[in-house]
């Protein structure tokens, strides 16, 4: 009886230090790109400010203003870049960790509505808020304001921080959600593999057999 409890015991840390990479990874990546998102157009200005000759040779006909605004495109294409195959990881990790909850463990229902809201916010970041983020950035930060007229250009100066706010709300709930999860498996004893608990269900059923 003791063998066996031990046996549990070990599945359900296995367990747990499957879901808590899973959900390392995920988050970590998400903790990893907003950081590089937040930093990256500083490289422009540390660009501008180094003053190296060269560089300012080959931009002079440019102008200081015409050279940060493509350096600033050039960064912002290459954010876009990033963070759309960062989506597309997370779909796939999600799909994956989906599969894992609900065919080797017994979480409840509860467990996979919550790694399913995850997935489903993931999508709509890919899907929706993505595209529409970048081409309104590519309108806002490409194009010289003053060949837009004021009120267009302040309509797409609005619509573009309308979508940025709402990809970071959904980053914010997806980070929730997935602290939620990380408590619920980790305070459960048993969410384990489902083989072995019916592997033990029938031993401990078989001594008890009445002839």
């Amino acid at each position: 009886m003791r063998h066996e409890g031990g046996a549990l015991e070990s599945e359900v840390m296995h367990y747990r230090r499957i879901v808590c990479f899973l959900l390392g990874v995920w988050l970590g990546g998400g903790i990893l790109m907003a950081w590089y998102g937040a930093r990256s157009f500083g490289t422009v200005e540390a660009i501008m400010s180094q003053s190296n000759p060269a560089f300012v040779a080959q931009t002079k006909a440019l102008g200081s203003a015409e050279t940060r605004l493509m350096l600033r495109y050039a960064v912002a294409e290459q954010n876009r870049w990033m963070f759309n195959n960062w989506e597309n990881m997370q779909i796939g990790l999600a799909v994956l960790f989906f599969g894992y909850l609900l065919f080797g463990t017994l979480e409840g229902k509860f467990s996979l509505a919550v790694m399913l809201a995850m997935l489903a916010l993931t999508i709509i970041q890919r899907l929706w808020i993505s595209p529409e983020l970048g081409m309104s950035g590519r309108t806002m930060g490409y194009i010289p304001g003053g060949n837009i007229p004021g009120d267009m250009a302040a309509q797409e100066h609005a619509r573009f921080w309308l979508l940025h706010n709402a990809y970071l709300g959904v980053e914010a709930l997806k980070f929730g959600l997935g602290l939620v999860l990380g408590t619920i498996v980790m305070s459960r004893k048993r969410s384990v593999d489902p083989l072995n608990q019916f592997n033990m269900i029938d031993k401990a059923n078989h001594r008890h057999v009445n002839w």
